[in-house]
Order: C-alpha cells, then sequence, then structure tokens
C-alpha cells in the first residue's frame, strides 16, 4: 500500500546558528528519518520473510508446547537485556553528544564494558537460579529453554549498543542488516538444520545463539569500520566512570526493565494460567502482531537521537511538536497492518497449524495494542531525557494495571482475555503519558492531531470485518481501499499532510 507522502519540514534553529545551519535545521533532520525508516522499512520486508519461515518451522517441526517452552524463555532473556542494556542504546547518544574533548571510541568502550560484566553477572544469577529451583515450579522444556539462553543476555545486549553507536554515525544499514538480515536468516536456518540433525528438544534454542552470534560479529564489524578503534590503545577502565554511568541510567534501565516486563507480563500470565501449550498458541499470535512493533522501530534508528537533539536546541515545546508529527505519521503506517491481521490473520494461523487457530483474535488485538503503544508511544523519549522518574512512576502504575487486568481477564477469557488486557493497559499509558507531558513540561498536542488516520482506521477495519464471509482476499481489498480513500480524503480536506516537522538539524 502506499500513502501519499509529502514532507514539510520547517527549520529549528539552534543557538548561535547562522543563516545556512537554519537552512538546513528541520530538512537534514527529515530526511534523515525518512531515509533511515525507508531503509529499515526495506530491511522490515526481509525481516518478515525469515520471521514467516521461521513461524513455518517452529510451528510445523517443533510444536505448540516446545514453542510455548521457546518463548517464555526469550521472553525473559529480554527482558533480562533490557535490564543489562542499562539504557545505552538512547542514553549513548546523550554521551557521545556530550563528550567533550574524549575520544568517541572511549566513550563507546565504557559503556560496552560496563554492559558487557552487567550482562554477563545477570547470566550468571539466572542459569544458577534456574540450576537450583526446586522441581515442579517449572516445566523441564522451559527450564532448559532458559538455562541455555541465559549465556545470550549479554551478547544481545552488547548487540544493542554496538547497533546504536553505528546508528550516531548515521550508519543505519547496520542495523537494518544485522536485525533484519543475519539475524533473523541465520536463527532459522540453524534452527531448521538442527532438527534434521536430531535435536529436535533444542533446535530452537541452537537458532537463538546463532543468529545472536552471527548478528553480533557484523555489528563489530561496522564498529570497526566507522569508529577510529585505534584510540582504544589509550582507554582504561575506570570504576569511577562506571559508577557515573550507572547512577545516570538508573531510572532509565528501569523504565526499560518495567517497559520490557509489560510487554511480555501477558506471556507470563499466559504461560503460569494456561500453560505451555496455550502459551505457544498465544506466542504464535504476538509474533504475528510484532511487525506493527518494527514499523514504529523502523524509525527509532535516527528518531530517538534527533529527538535527543530537538531537545537540545528548541526545548520541550519544539521536541513535542516533533514527536506528534512523527506519531502521526507511524500510526498511518501502522493502521493498515491492522487491517490486513483482520482479513488474513485466521487462515494464516490455520495454515500453520490448526492448533493455532485459536489465537486469532487475540492476534487481532494485540495488533490494535502495538499500534497505540507504536504511534503515541513515542513521547516516552522526552521522559528519557528530560523526566526520567516521571516516566518511571508511570509504568509503575501501567504494570500494576497490567498485572491485575492480566490475571482476570486471562483466567475470564483465555486468551483472547490476556490480550484484551494488554490493549487496556496500552491505551491507559497513552493517556497517562499524555496527561503528565502536559503538567510536567507544559506541552500537548490536540487529539485532531492524529484523528484522520485514527478514523479512517477505524473505518477500514470495520470494513475489513464486515467482508470476511466474502473470503480474505475481498477483506483485505475492501478494508485497505476504504483506509486509503478517507486518508487521502482526509488529507485533500484538511490540507493536513503526513509530515515529519520540527526536528532540529543533526551534527
Amino acid at each position: 500500500m502506499v500513502i501519499a507522502f509529502r514532507a514539510a519540514y520547517k527549520p529549528v534553529v539552534r543557538r548561535g546558528g547562522g543563516a545556512s545551519e537554519r537552512k538546513i535545521g528541520a530538512v537534514t533532520a527529515g530526511r534523515l528519518i525518512v531515509r533511515g525508516a525507508t531503509a529499515s522499512a526495506g530491511g522490515l520486508v526481509v525481516r518478515l520473510g525469515a520471521r514467516l519461515v521461521f513461524l513455518v518451522v517452529a510451528a510445523q517441526l517443533y510444536g505448540a508446547a516446545l514453542f510455548g517452552a521457546y518463548a517464555l524463555a526469550v521472553a525473559a532473556i529480554e527482558l533480562a537485556v533490557a535490564i543489562a542494556g542499562l539504557g545505552m542504546k538512547k542514553l549513548l547518544f546523550q554521551h557521545l553528544d556530550e563528550r567533550g574533548q574524549r575520544h568517541e571510541a572511549h566513550v563507546l568502550a565504557d559503556a560496552l564494558a560496563l554492559v558487557a560484566m552487567t550482562g554477563a553477572a545477570l547470566a550468571a544469577a539466572l542459569m544458577a537460579a534456574v540450576a537450583l529451583l526446586p522441581a515442579g515450579l517449572m516445566t523441564a522444556n522451559a527450564a532448559a529453554a532458559l538455562f541455555w539462553l541465559a549465556p545470550m543476555i549479554a551478547c544481545q545486549a552488547l548487540l544493542d549498543v554496538l547497533l546504536a553507536a553505528t546508528r550516531w554515525k548515521h550508519l543505519i544499514r547496520y542495523e537494518v542488516a544485522g536485525r533484519s538480515l543475519v539475524e533473523p536468516y541465520a536463527a532459522v536456518i540453524a534452527a531448521a538444520g538442527a532438527f534434521y540433525a536430531g535435536f529436535e528438544a533444542s533446535g530452537l534454542l541452537i537458532g537463538y545463539w546463532c543468529g545472536t552470534l552471527a548478528a553480533l560479529a557484523f555489528a563489530l564489524l561496522g564498529v570497526r569500520r566507522s569508529f577510529a578503534l585505534a584510540d582504544l590503545r589509550l582507554w582504561r577502565a575506570r570504576g569511577r566512570r562506571f559508577a557515573g554511568l550507572a547512577r545516570h541510567a538508573a531510572a532509565n534501565t528501569a523504565a526499560d526493565a518495567l517497559s520490557g516486563l509489560i510487554v511480555r507480563l501477558d506471556l507470563y500470565l499466559v504461560g503460569i494460567l494456561l500453560g505451555e501449550r496455550a502459551a505457544g498458541i498465544y506466542g504464535m499470535a504476538r509474533q504475528l502482531a510484532l511487525p506493527i512493533r518494527q514499523v514504529r522501530q523502523s524509525f527509532d534508528g535516527l528518531l530517538t537521537p534527533l529527538v535527543a537533539r530537538t531537545l537540545q536546541a528548541g526545548g520541550p515545546p519544539v521536541a513535542a511538536r516533533a514527536v506528534a508529527s512523527a506519531a502521526r505519521l507511524i500510526l498511518a503506517l501502522q493502521l493498515p497492518m491492522v487491517i490486513g491481521m483482520i482479513a488474513v490473520g485466521y487462515p494464516l494461523l490455520r495454515w500453520l497449524g490448526p492448533e493455532f487457530a485459536a489465537g486469532w483474535v487475540a492476534a487481532v488485538l494485540l495488533a490494535g495494542a502495538e499500534t497505540v503503544q507504536g504511534a503515541f508511544g513515542i513521547g516516552e523519549l522526552l521522559f528519557v531525557y528530560r523526566r526520567p522518574r516521571l516516566g518511571l512512576g508511570i509504568m509503575l502504575v501501567t504494570i500494576a494495571l497490567s498485572l491485575a487486568a492480566g490475571f482476570a481477564m486471562t483466567l475470564a477469557w483465555g486468551l483472547t482475555g490476556a490480550a484484551a488486557a494488554v490493549l487496556v493497559a496500552n491505551a491507559v499509558r497513552a493517556a497517562a503519558r499524555r496527561a503528565a507531558l502536559r503538567r510536567s513540561l507544559g506541552v500537548a498536542v490536540p487529539l485532531r492531531h492524529s484523528l484522520g488516520p485514527t478514523l479512517a482506521g477505524a473505518a477500514g477495519a470495520a470494513a475489513a470485518a464486515a467482508a470476511l464471509p466474502q473470503g480474505w482476499l475481498a477483506a483485505t481489498l475492501i478494508g485497505l481501499g476504504l483506509y486509503l480513500a478517507l486518508l487521502l480524503g482526509w488529507q485533500r480536506l484538511t490540507g493536513q499532510r503526513l509530515a515529519l516537522d520540527h526536528f532540529a538539524a543533526p551534527a
């Protein structure tokens, strides 16, 4: 689907900037974001192919129970990665921008060393906990998966920091190729090969190891080519510097950990309350909804550092307007995927395996939840750089709501209830974030700013659902056709454009 896009950029003047700097201001910033997002979107298409192949391998070779154990273990590992990363995939940009006279390679080395130590400590603690866990508290499959995947905590955390470093250099291709090509394809090839080599119980774990290590090697190559690593001969580890970095990262690390818990809490609850097989079905539904989250992530490569620079150049009000323009564009790109999930989700899940068809409604609800968080979650970047403790408070409230709603709704309605609880929690979180931005930073964006795409998406989704008896192809064409017509009509009537605006120029 093609959405009419015309960028309308307005310059943001940096303090002390001359005429030439004003001229290239938001134009350069906006074009960088769009170019990075376009490259990431191309990588997303490539990654979708690998994801589909992986889901086929996982569903048809390993089944719901083994996939459920794997999904639960990976969810725990990813939560540990969020802690071990110490927020450096976002804070690294700030440290590099404000490094003063220090070598950029030294700043990167500080972050990598601290993250490596934290990741190794968490991995060791997790492996010890699993080994000492009393029998019966965890199934054998889940315990084995968690134990053998634990060493990847440090590797995945380092991978995040290395790719962030290449993005700081505006080399988005390493993020795109590493995450969208090297990691997923290495994982799926290894998982399939392991199964046919006789590793029926551990093939998915072998795939995760191979994908992570291949991507880590590729990211190291990117950093080697973009940073002057010869300067590292003068680098020395300093405990005081590590302590300072850790203190600075504390609030954001806690926020990342809580955010990671929020997005995985539903899977944990399904595994605890409904069992491994149900977790496998629900995990497959989550996998189908994940590309919607990745639309937002495709913008993050350059959006995150440029939000930091816009805050520095224009302050919170300008940054809030820039973030709002990005949110509206991302929303417009995500909504067609929700419509597609309504139209083709059920036959796709049945094709993967008849037992997975029970997760279709959950997949649709999760797609809506990912859309709310993906588009309206960008405001969290303002908390990262200006009010990290406030962002942490919102996380705590949301996690309490997610736990209470998830527990009650999963018990009442099973997989559908678990997904509905995620949608409710994300909507409340978005509303709380909006209110906090207005109260603490004095910034707010009118709700009508995103009204056009929202109404067009709602109409397209309803049309696709109504057309389901006519078949998935008709439902897709009708839903997407109505969405596009209404979106273009809104643009024509209001003069609004899906534009990235107000971003400050990169350094």
